[in-house]
């Protein structure tokens, strides 16, 4: 009996281990495949986010670009994944709700018609670095400062402390809250293209002066015609791409001298008509890339222009239709006798209205790594001797490319049309120093001789008729040729 049990014991304890060791490797399978199940979700939770009937989803991307939204979507549809980019470009929002607690870094707005926007609307997102509210209906008294605000922090007022990029370009500001940057002062590029601004009134000059750590500002398209002395006073040190371009200036803007860390400048489609002595850049020893590009009444580059900018690698200044002169000390800067270039990589100067390029503009030609020269009056005459004889066939395939052979020459007559390579080998002659042209000489000379030879002629034959009397107005008979001739005597002859 004892033998027995002890068999059915160990029976029953053969059975359920192996029940439990099937039950062991059913649920350890089972396991496995919920892990490789959620590690699926967990990379791309977003295809099963109801957000993906009414937008586009790709990895960590969400693309609600032109859906006709009218609401920036109910909390519920937005998922918990990290999403890096977000759009909800060109749709129909009016009033921008308060964002649910989701994690987006790049957040796109622009091209709605948000007149409205809650406060703290961003404040539930998580690791917020960029925003676009572009080309919307905003004003100063829609954006409000309280709009961004954040949470709670010992050392700053409320911030979103992760926003660095913020363009609020296109809208309709004339000017900012002087508070508007309270909560988010560690911005490092703010946009601020196309606003009606006109000036930059105090309200908004002190909105700037909260922005401690700006790296890029772009003020393009505001139509403005000068700025404020100290609008640079506080990132005077951390400023490096400035835009300017699109505005009203006719003189180069006195308060640039404040950025002394810029390191790009755009001026292009600004009015200013010479450039160089009174009206020259300031020193701006760190400036690598200037644009001057589309300048419409721009018509001299004169001695000193540039001559402040230590270390400028590439000058844009093309397109400027009216541009017929560069100085030859435009860029150089003399101290102690010493002439100093800048270390100058980039020059563009096409289609402008240039006749002559000075051979001493640049130290150094052979330092040059691009070079663009095209659609230009060119003059091929002695004074371009450098241009045609010595540039173009030394470094001109290498900086122009197939460029060098779209070079034409304008003038003289006989020259026109040509290209400045086909003139390489020729010693080009002077202008005439009175403004004659001497490419004229030879028929000139030959119309005076015909002239000379047809003239001859015509006046003795005109002297001999007027010795016949041909000439007399008055009745003629045959004593009238010698009437012609008589003296009469004076009365004193009579005695």
């Amino acid at each position: 009996m004892n033998r027995f049990l002890g068999i059915t014991f160990l029976f029953v304890l053969v059975v359920c281990t192996s029940q439990d060791n099937g039950t062991i490797g059913r649920t350890k399978e089972g396991v496995t495949e919920a892990s490789q199940g959620n590690t699926v979700t967990t990379s791309g939770p977003i295809n099963n986010s109801s957000i993906c009937q009414t937008c586009d989803c790709k990895a960590d991307a969400i693309n609600c670009t032109a859906r006709g939204l009218d609401n920036n979507l109910a909390d519920a549809v937005w998922p918990a994944s990290v999403l890096k980019s977000v759009s909800l470009e060109g749709n129909s929002i009016v009033h921008l709700n308060k964002f649910p607690n989701v994690t987006i870094e790049k957040l796109i707005l622009s091209k709605n018609k948000i007149t409205k926007i809650d406060d703290a609307v961003f404040i539930a997102i998580k690791n917020l670095t960029e925003l676009d509210l572009s080309h919307n209906h905003l004003t100063s008294s829609i954006l409000r400062p309280k709009i961004f605000q954040g949470h709670f922090s010992l050392n700053e007022w409320e911030p979103l402390e992760k926003l660095r990029i913020l363009n609020l370009g296109h809208n309709n500001f004339h000017t900012l809250n002087q508070d508007l940057f309270e909560h988010i002062t560690d911005l490092k590029v703010l946009s601020l293209s196309g606003n009606p601004l006109s000036m930059i009134d105090h309200s908004t000059l002190d909105a700037i002066g909260d922005l401690i750590n700006l790296e890029e500002l772009d003020l393009s398209y505001c139509d403005l015609q000068e700025l404020p002395d100290t609008v640079f006073h506080v990132p005077k040190d951390t400023l490096k791409l400035l835009y300017l371009n699109g505005n009203r200036f006719t003189v180069v803007p006195r308060a640039l001298q404040d950025a002394t860390a810029l390191e790009y400048l755009n001026m292009n489609e600004n009015p200013i008509k010479i450039l160089g002595e009174l009206n020259s850049f300031p020193h701006l020893p760190h400036l690598k890339d200037l644009r001057l590009r589309s300048m419409p009444e721009l018509t001299a580059v004169r001695a000193g222009a540039f001559s402040t900018l230590e270390s400028l690698e590439y000058l844009y200044l093309d397109d400027c239709r009216k541009l017929s002169t560069i100085n030859e000390d435009a860029l150089v800067k003399h101290t102690n006798h010493v002439a100093i270039w800048p270390p100058l990589k980039g020059l563009d100067i096409s289609d402008n209205a240039l006749e002559y390029i000075p051979a001493t503009l640049l130290g150094r030609w052979d330092k040059l790594e691009q070079l663009d020269l095209s659609n230009n009056q060119w003059g091929c005459n002695c004074d371009n001797q450098f241009l045609v004889g010595n540039l173009l066939p030394k470094l001109g395939r290498t900086l122009l490319g197939e460029k060098v052979k779209k070079l034409y020459c304008a003038s003289p007559p006989e020259h026109a049309g040509k290209t400045l390579m086909s003139l390489s080998n020729r010693k080009l002659r002077c202008p005439d120093l009175y403004g004659a042209r001497p490419e004229r000489d030879a028929a000139l000379l030959v119309g005076l001789m015909i002239g000379l030879l047809m003239a001859i002629p015509i006046a003795m034959t005109f002297f001999l008729l007027w010795r016949r009397g041909y000439f007399f107005c008055s009745e003629q008979h045959p004593a009238s040729f010698s009437r012609a001739f008589y003296k009469r005597a004076s009365n004193d002859d009579d005695f």
